[in-house]
């Protein structure tokens, strides 16, 4: 048989590739950049813009339709912008580029294909993260002062273990927490109710009980939430939407019946959205989360953070103490007489084995 004729490879334009040592890696600017320059550049390159006859206004992200277009407000004026194809470059640790509540630079020159410019420093955020051994950062909002965690007495089911997740969320990402127990109107046991709640409250967390069906508690919840950025967040079906029409009469966000089955809620908000309320302040209503996740990396600060732990800290004779099998503990000897409910203690636990 006749071999296959080999074909000779071409001779580069530029001659043979040589590894050379670059100085100064700006010189790639020009260049299509590689992956770990890109990753190496981001804190420093990422507010850089070399757009010319620009005209940047601050906004705020008041909703999210996708990764990279948003509503924005700026000066009570609402646009419809896209992410500039800059930011889109760059690498980001968690898979949404921007939050509701992120503060921005808006290029209003090109009207009206308006483009967020800059994402500016967050005073804080509140994420949750993906399950599994590579967990990556999901945003649900951000520049907030406080979350709150809402519940149901029941249908659902008050889920305490839920509330003590998202309490740990909050302190270790600084924004304060409230706690919401609704539906207070099917509670037929009040004892029931104060034992549950007395824990939190002598630990110092401010919570109420409320009905839209009775009134209870919402005159006190609409004095918490006045001049404050607020998000709700909590399990689906606790009445949240429910909660926010009664304060914000001529909203009708949409509510859903919780099944009789297995006492679940169906999602009603199908997206994360930044609304003023007429009293003052800001409404960040996020669509229900049934699980919750935190990093790995957050479980050795769990034990320090844990609901009422922190004012026994004291009392543990080590300073990494897990409040599980160590001698002279000062949560488990709280633990022991009565002061920490086994039930909270029992939910600490769990948390730590799922971290």
């Amino acid at each position: 048989m006749r071999q296959k004729t080999k074909k000779r490879q071409r001779p580069t334009r530029f001659g043979k590739l040589k590894a050379i040592n670059l100085p100064d890696v700006e010189v790639l600017d020009d260049l299509k950049e590689a992956t770990p320059y890109k990753s190496q550049r981001i804190a420093e390159k990422m507010d850089l813009s070399f757009k010319k006859d620009a005209e940047l206004v601050p906004a705020r992200i008041s909703e999210i339709h996708s990764n990279y277009n948003y509503i924005v407000e700026a000066d009570g004026v609402f646009y419809e912008a896209t992410l500039s194809g800059r930011l889109r470059q760059f690498l980001f640790e968690s898979l949404g580029v921007a939050a509701v509540g992120d503060r921005v630079m808006v290029d209003i020159s090109t009207e009206p294909d308006y483009r967020i410019e800059q994402v500016l420093p967050r005073e804080n955020t509140l994420s949750r993260y993906t399950s599994g051994s590579f967990q990556r950062e999901i945003l649900i909002a951000a520049n907030i002062d406080q979350v709150i965690i809402t519940s149901s007495w029941r249908k659902p089911m008050i889920k305490a273990g839920l509330i003590d997740r998202y309490i740990c969320i909050a302190t270790l990402q600084e924004i304060k927490p409230i706690i919401v127990i609704n539906k207070i109107d099917l509670c037929r046991d009040r004892e029931e109710y104060e034992e549950l709640s007395s824990f939190y409250l002598e630990m110092g967390y401010k919570l109420i009980a409320t009905s839209t069906v009775t009134g209870e508690g919402m005159e006190e919840l609409k004095a918490a939430l006045k001049d404050k950025d607020s998000v709700f967040s909590g399990q689906s079906g606790t009445g949240k939407s429910s909660l926010i029409n009664y304060l914000q009469p001529g909203l009708d966000l949409d509510t859903a019946q919780v099944s009789n089955y297995n006492e679940k809620g169906r999602h009603t908000t199908t997206r994360a959205t930044l609304i003023p309320w007429d009293f003052g302040g800001h409404l960040l209503d996020t669509p229900g989360i049934k699980t919750i996740n935190l990093h790995a990396n957050d479980k050795e600060q769990i034990p320090r953070v844990f609901p009422g732990f922190s004012r026994f800290l004291d009392g543990c004779h080590f300073r990494d103490c897990s409040h599980s099998h160590e001698e002279h503990c000062g949560v488990l000897q709280a633990v022991e007489e009565g002061v920490i409910p086994i039930e909270r203690y029992e939910s600490y636990l769990a948390l730590m084995e799922s971290l």
